[in-house]
């Protein structure tokens, strides 16, 4: 972050400046620590290499000594006029104390910052620009990590978009990056919006590799393979993972490639690999021990209790739980004692006891008490305990057990809308397209089916869709037996193998489910206003339907309705009057007849 004139820099702190763009940390480190031992250097020469080896130690994650080392840096830099050095020594530190969440420390000195940020000369118009942004980004990181409530995230996200506004009139390269891969991740995992991370963590990653600076490219790889991971890609997620950290390892950055193969053994976990998912957590736990990290410890207990589970050792599970509860006694964090709680309610639900599910059932709902608990866990908790209803449903055949997993499978839809989160609400559907088989409401899974169809085609889920047209497939296959089943009153158990409910809920999504109206009067009046499909949810554009009712349907789903019943949503009107209006029997008819004309 250093723009003095590089004049006003010794020669050799230009030619770590030059190493470290290239990479060699190790090399860069070496050298200034050689450069420090000469005799004769004044404060601003000692300060300046200080600073930049404070910048590379950022770099190398390696915070204990970065700490320390700006303390000395702002100290050397109060006998000098240059304002620039004072703020960007304290500016290193106060990231630092927020990495660590020493957030008392940090608030005093960032108000100090803002009043040392003042004396910058007028002159200076970037010089305190980038600075002004760089201490916009920490505060982010400030609110985030304080997260007190939701009110702290969406402060963090404004402050966060500030420095980005802010580097974009600089043109800084690898600083918009920067500010792009913060946004891109918080929008992925706290917020949901997949779209909009996406595009920045593209972004940030072209400007990462324009700028040439091996750490921002390493860190945007890192960005994009968790966008692409929470949009099921898990190849490609995998392939950016480990583009990630393979940079990471040439920086030396253990704290990075701890968490990189920590986010790696999820990849592989969902993908069936559980031995090398497996193999994945123990080293990131092995290099957390390391660097004595018990929180991100703490953080791999999570990861690995799941791994056991999916593999059906419960016994170690078990055993990781009890190592898990001695580090939330030992560190007295709320976020960790939240997350240790969710995963007792995981090995609670693999008991074959009812009354051990029932306490799994109870820490779930616990959790969901709380007002301010992540998005991302919200969804996790509300989907584990919607499993757990369903097994009692297996059981009892009681209506007022699908009631209430009705009731919380409608807050996950609730989730997925207010988030935008496309493959969420894609999942929720096709779940929503199971659920209503057990009450027999054959069309509204046919809808719910085509909905989840539709929103996966707009927003290119291609492993949604094959999913999807499999369970079309189904669905008119054994249209004739629903039928029958429903002439019979067949009991739940019987409706729940054949609509293939007794897989796990979090195994068939990735991991969500829903279901509630489909259509709601506030659905069809944001249609109608802002002009928004119906179904698939995306902008209408060009050809589109209106409805005599105001609905709105992009082209696609227009076309796809007319195939299906052809009637609105909204108003049960025809589509297409030139066509008759269909029964939903009448579509499997049709597919009997193309199955038999394939056969012969």
């Amino acid at each position: 972050m250093n723009d003095q004139k590089v004049k006003d820099k010794p020669e050799e702190v230009i030619r770590a400046e030059q190493l470290s763009d290239e990479g060699k940390l190790d090399e860069a480190l070496t050298l200034l620590n050689t450069y420090e031992q000469k005799e004769g250097l004044n404060n601003h020469d000692k300060a300046s290499c200080h600073l930049l080896q404070c910048q590379i130690l950022f770099w190398q994650g390696k915070h204990k000594e970065l700490i320390k080392l700006a303390e000395q840096t702002y100290k050397e830099s109060e006998a000098l006029e240059n304002h620039t050095l004072k703020v960007d020594s304290l500016l290193i530190m106060i990231n630092a104390l927020v990495f660590f969440e020493r957030l008392d420390e940090a608030s005093d000195l960032i108000t100090q910052a803002e009043e040392l940020l003042k004396t910058i000369p007028q002159e200076s118009t970037k010089a305190y620009k980038q600075r002004e942004a760089y201490l916009a980004l920490i505060k982010g990181y400030f609110y985030y990590n304080r997260k007190r409530n939701q009110k702290d995230v969406d402060l963090a996200l404004e402050y966060w978009e500030h420095s980005l506004a802010l580097r974009e009139e600089l043109e800084i390269k690898h600083e918009i990056a920067d500010s792009l891969s913060i946004l891109a991740y918080i929008l992925c995992g706290s917020k949901g919006e997949l779209a909009r991370a996406l595009k920045y963590a593209e972004r940030s990653l072209a400007l990462a590799k324009e700028s040439s600076k091996k750490y921002y490219i390493a860190d945007s790889l890192g960005i994009m393979a968790a966008v692409l991971n929470k949009k099921s890609e898990l190849d490609r997620s995998i392939s950016f993972y480990e583009q990630s950290l393979e940079l990471f390892k040439e920086l030396n950055n253990k704290v990075k490639m701890a968490a990189l193969l920590n986010n790696l053994s999820l990849c592989y976990k969902w993908r069936g690999e559980l031995d090398r998912a497996l193999e994945c957590i123990e080293q990131s736990m092995t290099l957390f021990r390391e660097l004595g990290n018990l929180k991100m410890l703490a953080n791999n207990h999570d990861f690995l209790i799941q791994i056991l589970i999916d593999k059906g050792d419960i016994e170690h599970a078990q055993v990781s739980l009890h190592d898990f509860e001695r580090l939330d006694n030992q560190l007295k964090e709320k976020w960790i004692n939240r997350l240790y709680l969710f995963n007792k309610a995981l090995v609670l639900k693999t008991s074959l006891r009812a009354r051990d599910r029932g306490k799994a059932e109870e820490i779930l709902k616990q959790l969901l008490e709380e007002e301010d608990i992540s998005y991302e866990g919200r969804y996790t908790a509300l989907l584990n305990l919607c499993e757990l209803l369903l097994t009692e449903l297996r059981i009892t055949n009681d209506q007022g057990v699908l009631d209430e997993l009705t009731h919380f499978i409608g807050q996950l839809l609730e989730i997925a809308e207010k988030s935008r989160s496309y493959w969420l609400l894609c999942e929720t559907y096709l779940i929503q397209a199971k659920l209503s088989l057990l009450t027999f409401n054959i069309r509204k899974s046919q809808r719910f089916l085509t909905q989840a169809h539709q929103i996966a085609e707009r927003f290119d889920l291609t492993r949604l869709m094959v999913k999807i047209v499999n369970e079309k497939e189904d669905l008119l296959k054994k249209l004739d037996l629903w039928e029958r089943l429903k002439e019979s009153g067949a009991p739940m158990a019987e409706r729940l193998e054949l609509a293939r409910l007794d897989e796990k809920i979090i195994g068939i999504v990735y991991k969500n489910t829903i279901l509630t109206p489909q259509l709601t009067e506030e659905k069809v009046a944001i249609s109608k206003e802002t002009k928004i499909c119906l179904v698939c949810r995306g902008e209408v554009l060009r050809f589109s339907y209106i409805c005599e009712c105001g609905a709105n349907y992009c082209g696609n789903c227009a076309h796809a309705l007319t195939n299906l019943e052809n009637v609105c949503w909204a108003c049960d009107l025809p589509i297409d009057y030139s066509k008759p209006v269909k029964k939903f029997k009448e579509e499997a008819e049709r597919i009997k007849v193309q199955d038999k004309s394939k056969k012969k």
